[in-house]
This record gives C-alpha cells, structure tokens and sequence, in this order.
C-alpha cells in the first residue's frame, strides 16, 4: 500500500512540475510585428528570456521569407566573426519554434548572403528559471 501511495506522490509531482513548466514557457516573435528582418539586431534588449521560453509563435504567418532568409544557431566566435565554421542549427521554415534551454547567451545569424551584415543577427541572453518553489517565508 505505501508503495503505491509513493508512486501515486511521485506522478503528482511530475504533472505538477510539467503544468508549471508549460504555463510559465513564454514565446516571443522576433522582431515583433516586423519579424526576423533586416535591422532586427537590438530587438533582444530589455527582454527577460528564460530557459524554456520559445523563439517563435504559433501562426499561419511565416516570420521571414523562407525562399530569401534562414535562421542559424550558432556558436560565440562565429556569430562574431559572421562566419559558420563551427557546429550549428539552421531553421528553414520561415515559421520555426526554437525552444531556449539552459543559461547563456544564444546567437542566431540569417546566413543568406550577407544579410547578418543588414542586422539579421540577435543575441538573446537566457536566464535559467528555477521551477522549484523556495520555502522562504
């Protein structure tokens, strides 16, 4: 009997844990309005972004033009050099949904010929959320 008990307290934490992390998971549209375009670099200032939150949102509206623009996840030196050498994600959709885990900052570039130069760079800095309800009273 104490064994189920024990398992039935532990699936309740697990929805618990999984409701929370669902319902403080933020998306954001990069470029608000105007989208992941030329001249987006700044965007990204002032924002709060956890770990968890999600690049993109769920639209029928892309949010570039996939036939002209892409969306790559790159590492620090690359992203400053503007130049993919090293390891990295592209997304090609024009409607992607990048999912921001950990802590740290995260760089995104349009690799498509020189567009990184015209502003289609962002660097998001996530801060990691602790899902863990202190006792702090």
């Amino acid at each position: 009997m104490a064994t189920i008990g024990a398992a039935l307290l532990g699936l309740l934490l697990v929805v618990c844990c999984a409701t929370t992390i669902a319902h403080n998971q933020k998306q954001w549209i990069v470029g608000d309005n105007k989208g992941f375009t030329f001249d987006v670099s700044g965007w990204e200032n002032g924002k709060r972004v956890q770990s968890s939150d999600v690049l993109g949102k769920n639209t029928c509206e892309d949010q570039y033009d996939p036939q002209m623009h892409n969306v790559v996840q790159l590492e620090e030196g690359d992203y400053n050099s503007c130049m993919v050498t090293g390891p990295s994600r592209t997304y090609t959709s024009g409607n992607d949904h990048i999912k921001l885990a950990g802590s740290g900052k995260a760089f995104f570039i349009c690799s498509c010929l020189a567009h990184y130069e015209q502003g289609m760079k962002i660097t998001i800095i996530v801060e990691w959320i602790n899902m863990i309800p202190s006792n702090k009273s």
